[in-house]
């Protein structure tokens, strides 16, 4: 299985550090007009979560990259089959075998007839 980067978008990643900023500023100018724990304890909330968020932001999501259903072997529908008696299940279970598989491709593998 191999693995496709999703579409990066970093705009999205500069409109936080934009957020960010505006809200660091916001923060600091209430610390200097009044130095209160409240106003403190939003300035440590910040610290931590300003790098967690700018963390988070710059992972690229990865998606498998999307396969026919030709490309599944029968024996995999025929085991999947033969393991659960429901079709939802058996269906669930082929799509965790092969990741880029789709529901609509997925459901004619199991349910050949409809």
């Amino acid at each position: 299985m191999e693995l496709v980067k999703a579409r990066e978008r970093p705009w999205t990643r500069y409109l936080l550090g934009i957020w960010l900023t505006c809200i660091a500023f916001i923060v600091i100018s209430d610390i200097v007009s009044e130095p209160s724990i409240w106003n403190w304890s939003k300035l440590a909330l910040l610290a931590v979560a300003a790098p967690w968020l700018w963390h988070r932001s710059g992972r690229s999501s990865q998606i498998p990259e999307k396969i026919g259903p030709e490309t599944v072997p029968a024996a995999d529908v025929d085991a999947v089959v033969e393991e659960s008696g429901r079709t939802v299940q058996a269906i669930r279970s082929l799509r965790e075998m092969h990741p880029g598989l789709g529901l609509l491709d997925a459901k004619r593998l199991v349910q050949p007839d409809n």
